[in-house]
């Protein structure tokens, strides 16, 4: 399928975890294919977050919610296989090249990019609540406080429910 193919290409690019890669998803899932809506999606991604575990796990939420449980493991698989068999491949060529000025090049140069790509995932996210100015500001306050305090994530996260249980 189609969401394979993607999935497993998005996983290359993936630097800084799942959530780095949701505005691209988002596009294919949601806006070109239509296989969800904005909401839907939006709302598989909180649920994989609630959860216990990586937030890989919204890929097979996805997978599952477009195609069923066999489409929800292959997904999982299709985003995780691509991604760690570079993961190897690139921790063994930065062995090869300990203190090679290239290495801590690239290193810094990637930092930047993952937190560009998960402030577009927020912002992506922020869309797929269908313009419910409480639950941006919510967003914007959440963003904020994990920027500016020490703030528990728990607490954010409580705030964010409470907010969206509410609006």
């Amino acid at each position: 399928m189609e969401l394979l193919g993607h999935l497993a290409v998005l996983s290359l690019v993936s630097v800084g975890g799942a959530h780095a890669v949701l505005p691209d998803l988002y596009r294919v899932v949601v806006t070109e294919q239509a296989w969800l809506t904005g909401t839907q999606f939006t709302t598989l991604v909180a649920l994989s977050q609630a959860a216990p575990g990586p937030n890989v796990l919204v890929m097979a939420l996805i997978g599952q919610q477009i195609g069923g449980v066999a489409l929800g493991v292959a997904a999982l698989v299709a985003f995780c296989l691509p991604s760690s068999v570079l993961a190897y491949l690139v921790a063994r060529a930065d062995l090869r090249a300990a203190g090679a000025r290239w290495a801590r090049a690239v290193k810094e140069g990637l930092a930047p990019v993952t937190v560009g790509l998960v402030l577009a995932s927020g912002f992506v996210l922020m869309t797929g609540t269908g313009g419910n100015w409480a639950i941006h500001a919510a967003g914007a306050a959440a963003a904020i406080l994990t920027a500016t305090t020490r703030a528990s994530p728990l607490l954010l996260i409580a705030l964010g429910a409470a907010i969206g249980a509410f609006a």
